[in-house]
């Protein structure tokens, strides 16, 4: 890792554990914080080599499932899940997170709607 990056990540990880203890976890200040993080861990993924797994890892099978998932979740629920509302049902199913799908595959979570979403016309 990125020794800068690894350092931002670092006192901003502290800073952030120290407004929770001050603030809550719910407060502007620490959101702010929370979301000051996630963009350094974000520029942190951008900046790795993409993840290569061999077709037969457990990752790879993971992935499979869980994208899989998210299309017949699309299909029933007749609409592309929000991600909290992926993340719950993930959660619930045993599935992959929104960011593990994101980091697994390098797209964003529009790229995946879209995706899931051209796949599914295909299907019909």
């Amino acid at each position: 890792m990125d020794k800068n990056i690894y350092n931002k990540i670092r006192i901003v990880r502290n800073k952030l554990n120290k407004s929770i203890k001050k603030n809550g976890i719910d407060s502007i200040i620490t959101r702010k914080i929370s979301k000051e993080i996630d963009a350094l861990i974000k520029e942190y993924y951008n900046s790795i080599k993409e993840m290569e797994y061999p077709e037969n890892s457990m990752m790879t099978a993971y992935y499979k499932q869980s994208y899989n998932a998210l299309k017949e979740f699309t299909t029933k629920a007749e609409h592309f899940p929000e991600i909290k509302e992926w993340n719950k049902f993930a959660e619930k199913n045993h599935y992959l997170s929104h960011i593990s799908l994101e980091y697994i595959s390098k797209l964003t979570w529009r790229y995946l709607e879209i995706k899931v979403k051209r796949e599914i016309r295909l299907e019909i």
